[in-house]
């Protein structure tokens, strides 16, 4: 027989002003030394009373722990004996806290494409303690929070299976016929609602996509600079990129993309355009390059996933025709979302396809996530067959074009010294190009130190041929708050070169 007697109460330390319930400090504490040996299988531990008088806690507390444990498999008790460490962990070899590199060391804990994902992945940014000019942030207060709340709660009280059971892995039909109609209205897609499937955002649809279309080392096309989640998804697979570079007509098509390799098939499998408003230059493909790229699909075999990302959000000119609408030969995915023209946490896209690329790709979506759910599908469904999304529509085009002019003003009179900014067509942000030749992202990064977010153009880009930029995202920022917004910015900026010039 083994006891533990005062050793175990020397190691044992309670904190009562700790996040955590003193019985789960217990339990944690006792597991701990089960499960590195200091505490071995047999040892018999101090009885409930024992540990409640040396540790100053209730009995409620001991026992607690003591059921947990028991209940693991860690202790056992002994009618009129005693409680003892049982052989279910303690025969196992003891476990010794070792370290392990950290996740951005290639031969961490992460595979090597796991890496390169974390280390590539934006920086992040915490917009309740900032002001905020990050390119993907919509105006919260402008969402029609009543409309909304109302549709919810016409569905949240349904206890029909087809609202509260496994949804339809295409997604809810009437939603698939709203979107069908809206994209048909909106951007001239020409779809079916049996062409459409419904995704928890454009990311799913990406992920989806890579899994279904790309086997690993498959070469896939993407725009320099360009849109990062399609890119990630498709790097995610282990295939590897090339980026191709975009002019004032969009993506150009070099000449070597038609070039078969030694096994005769094309070196592309699949290209990943921005073609309405490309991301995140903002420029939109001229209808011949646009030509080009369909022709290059159809004359190798290819596919080209049509990102659509907030194409609505144009203020001035006409949206030109999608890639999927001039496609004849079904070599075009379209990739929407509701994130920007709606809310990003409401997690609603879709992915418009050929009809036979439908029920695969419904599958796929089914094994690596469940659609939305469906509370919010109905909802949105109801948004768009009422015309809400197109009032809604009509209001942000509105109130983005005012806020993108006073941002504009803003940089002009404060910062004018430091970046050269323009006026976008469509979209959530203009790209400030820096007029001296500094590291996008140290600045970008410097100016989130003082508490001031945006992206840098560096993160967007594979290779470096455009100068230093940044991102500034104009809706999330009210038109009158705005002057002060930009003020912020700038004397971060003076702080983070004071800084950098002293180091």
């Amino acid at each position: 027989m083994k006891s533990a007697g005062g050793r175990l109460l020397a190691a044992l330390e309670l904190d009562r002003d700790a996040a955590h319930p003193l019985h789960r400090q217990l339990y944690a504490q006792l597991r701990t030394q089960i499960l590195t040996g200091a505490l071995p299988s047999g040892t018999r531990l101090p009885s409930t009373r024992t540990l409640v008088a040396e540790l100053g806690v209730s009995r409620i507390t001991v026992v607690t722990a003591f059921e947990q444990l028991t209940a693991e498999g860690f202790l056992r008790s002994r009618a009129g004996d005693g409680t003892y460490v049982d052989t279910l962990w303690s025969d196992a070899a003891p476990q010794q806290p070792m370290p392990r590199p950290p996740l951005s060391e290639r031969g961490a804990a992460t595979s090597s494409r796991g890496t390169d994902l974390f280390s590539e992945a934006p920086h992040s940014w915490a917009p309740s303690e900032t002001e905020s000019f990050v390119a993907s942030q919509v105006a919260s207060s402008a969402f029609p929070a009543a409309t909304w709340k109302r549709l919810l709660a016409r569905h949240a009280g349904r206890t029909d299976p087809t609202l509260i059971g496994y949804s339809d892995p295409h997604g809810h039909p009437a939603l698939r016929e709203a979107i069908a109609d809206y994209v048909n209205d909106v951007r001239g897609l020409g779809c079916t609602a049996d062409q459409v499937v419904v995704t928890s955002g454009a990311q799913q649809a990406f992920n989806v996509l890579a899994v279904l279309l790309l086997d690993v080392g498959d070469p896939v096309i993407v725009e320099d600079p360009g849109h990062i989640s399609g890119r990630l998804a498709f790097q995610s697979l282990g295939c590897p990129v090339r980026g191709v570079p975009v002019d004032e007509e969009g993506a150009v098509l070099p000449d070597e993309l038609d070039e078969a390799g030694d096994d005769g098939v094309s070196p592309a499998r699949l290209a990943c355009l921005t073609p309405a408003r490309q991301h995140p230059l903002g420029i939109a493909m001229s209808p011949a390059r646009r030509a080009e790229w369909i022709a290059w699909a159809q004359r190798n075999g290819s596919w080209i996933v049509e990102d659509d990302c907030d194409s609505e959000l144009r203020y001035r000119g006409k949206l030109l025709p999608t890639l999927f609408g001039l496609d004849l030969s079904r070599h075009v995915i379209t990739v929407g979302s509701f994130s920007k023209v709606l809310a990003p946490s409401i997690r609603l896209g879709y992915c418009v396809l050929p009809e036979d690329l439908v029920e695969p790709f419904a599958s796929a979506s089914s094994v690596i996530g469940r659609p939305p759910a469906m509370v919010l599908q109905a909802a949105l469904t109801d948004f768009l067959a009422e015309g809400h999304l197109h009032a809604h529509l009509r209001r942000t085009r509105r109130l983005y074009s005012a806020r993108q002019d006073a941002l504009l003003q803003a940089i002009s009179q404060q910062l004018d010294h430091r970046i050269h900014a323009g006026p976008v067509d469509a979209g959530l942000h203009v790209i400030g190009w820096l007029r001296e030749n500094a590291d996008d992202i140290a600045v970008a990064r410097g100016l989130a130190a003082g508490g001031v977010y945006t992206y840098p153009l560096g993160e967007y880009r594979l290779t470096r041929q455009l100068p230093p930029a940044l991102l500034i995202g104009f809706a999330g920022t009210a038109e009158d708050h705005m002057p002060y917004a930009v003020g912020k910015m700038a004397a971060a900026w003076d702080r983070w070169e004071r800084a950098s010039a002293g180091s």
